[in-house]
């Protein structure tokens, strides 16, 4: 086993905007409340202690969704310090993919769980719990039905709309059973499919389904899952809904800062709408627009007057779901939060909402990007140390590695760049003589001298495939390295599932991902296995 940290600026896989942000010449200064750093903490904690939250509501609406859940007693430990005055989150969230979806997932959560524990150490005058939000109600199906193991495709086959957490489990168990087929019989498997199978006899919905799989994963650390669609939660956040729907505020707020960031080179991420809330209802998850005075709820007949909706948020508040502009500061109403802990593409999200936060006066969290990592299996280790392929290398394009194979390989030199000088140094020699004779034959000779250049650059690839050829086998473990380290061209973390390395690996995964992962760590990470 092994551990190495490259820098995230040497990562092609990852977006400019989300290099930038790790940098220490970090662009979106202005647009966030702290520097990305453990330093910042020390003011997060004195700024944060002037937005109370409802303290008693969060911990019993926890406990209700804890209790059916059983060998989690650090977590449930966590729940009642969240009492205390002086206990604060970290949180991180993420959609409920199916069975964890791809690693990141894992990575976010251990990102949440190793933070909360440096804070201690640093601050131990407080304490702190990681929270992983299971968000389900503003998420397509196709987003979340599915996930990829060892190359195969595993889907969750459902016709119902609406809220994805509210769904029951109609047709999961044909996925829990593609899932088993799929894994081996050893040890570690068996556990894994132990999990599953007791989260789905378990859960009445989808939501319960995914925080019971995440508990069972995650207990022994203390992590505490909510889900926040609940109504009291939701009343709660009532007062900023009602804002929203009566002034429309957030809409020119976030343009606004937009508009900062187009100015920096970088597209935004979100549309925010006048009003940035949805309608629950069975089944259905619908916009809710202001139309001549009227309330209307998109593609259903239902229609309110201000009075009127105003009246239904306060009886039912549950039936409001706030979008992908007003989450954020949801979760920040309801919890005593300090940091949100998110991929690059969320907070890409999340720095376009200061003002935002500002206008409707509730806390604006630490920024802090979730640590990124990629698992080397032994085989590809084995693979990688007999191609001479460094981890840092393994970055690079899959052509560049066979054209470094290639060239390594060969007992003869392949580069043809000495012949190809010489045959321009004679043609440039001719055209000048040829131009002191008829000026009109200098061009001439030139693209003449381009035939043949190009017919030589033409051979020297000639000699390049005809060698490539001959270490077909090297070249193919290469592509096999490639294809399974980048799925796709992309990052592993963005495409397998966690399932496939905790069969190969169990809990001694776990360990390894417990012990290195750090978003305080401004490095991508590279577990070798």
């Amino acid at each position: 086993m092994a551990i190495y940290r490259t820098n995230y600026a040497d990562i092609p896989q990852l977006s400019d905007r989300d290099k930038a942000y790790q940098s220490d010449q970090n662009p979106f200064e202005s647009l966030i409340s702290y520097k990305p750093e453990l330093a910042s903490f020390i003011q997060a904690i004195e700024d944060r202690k002037k937005y109370p939250v409802d303290r008693t509501l969060i911990v019993n609406v926890l406990k209700e969704q804890y209790k059916d859940i059983t060998n989690c007693d650090l977590s449930k430990q966590n729940i009642e310090l969240l009492r205390s005055e002086n206990t604060f989150t970290v949180i991180t969230a993420h959609q409920p993919v199916l069975f964890t979806g791809p690693l990141y997932y894992i990575i976010k959560i251990y990102s949440a769980i190793n933070m909360a524990e440096k804070l201690k150490e640093t601050h131990p005058a407080y304490d702190f719990v990681p929270v992983f939000l299971s968000g389900g109600e503003d998420h397509d199906f196709d987003e979340v039905n599915s996930c990829n193991l060892y190359g195969k495709t595993i889907e969750w086959n459902q016709d119902k709309a609406g809220s994805v957490g509210r769904m029951n489990l109609d047709g999961i168990q044909e996925a829990i059973t593609a899932l088993e087929d799929i894994l081996s019989d050893k040890e570690n498997a068996q556990k894994a499919k132990k999990w599953i199978n007791e989260a789905y006899s378990n859960s009445a919905s989808y939501a319960d389904f995914t925080n019971s799989l995440v508990n069972k994963i995650f207990s022994k650390y203390g992590l505490v899952t909510l889900n926040p669609d609940h109504k009291d939660l939701k009343a709660s956040f009532a007062s900023v809904m009602k804002k929203e729907l009566l002034e429309q505020s957030s809409a020119p707020l976030v343009q606004q800062t937009q508009s900062t960031i187009e100015a920096l080179g970088y597209k935004t991420q979100a549309f925010a709408r006048d009003i940035n809330l949805f309608y629950l209802q069975q089944g259905s998850r619908e916009r809710i627009e202001l139309d001549n005075g009227k309330y209307k709820i998109l593609n259903t007949a239902l229609t309110f007057t201000e009075e009127e909706i105003l009246v239904e948020l306060d009886n039912h508040p549950e039936r409001f779901s706030p979008n992908v502009i007003m989450r954020p500061m949801y979760q920040e109403t309801i919890l005593p939060n300090l940091a949100y802990i998110g991929g690059g593409g969320e907070l890409a999200y999340w720095i376009e909402r200061k003002s935002q936060f500002a206008e409707f006066s509730i806390f604006f969290p630490i920024l802090i990007r979730r640590a990124s990592a990629m698992l080397i299996t032994s085989g590809n280790a084995k693979n990688m140390n007999k191609l001479n392929i460094s981890v840092d290398r393994v970055f690079h394009a899959e052509d560049r590695l066979i054209a470094d194979l290639v060239n390594a390989e060969s007992e003869v030199d392949l580069s043809l760049a000495e012949q190809l000088q010489s045959v321009d140094n004679v043609f440039q020699s001719i055209a000048a003589r040829a131009k002191i004779i008829d000026p009109t034959l200098e061009g001439k000779v030139l693209a003449e001298g381009n035939k043949q250049l190009k017919i030589i650059e033409h051979l020297e690839l000639r000699l390049r495939r005809t060698v490539k050829a001959q270490q077909e086998t090297e070249v193919n473990k290469i592509r096999k390295i490639k294809s399974s380290l980048f799925p796709n061209n992309g990052l592993q973390e963005r495409h397998d599932n966690f399932f496939q390395y905790y069969d190969m690996y169990g809990d001694q995964l776990l360990d390894l991902m417990k012990e290195n992962i750090n978003a305080f760590d401004k490095n991508f990470i590279t577990i070798e296995l």
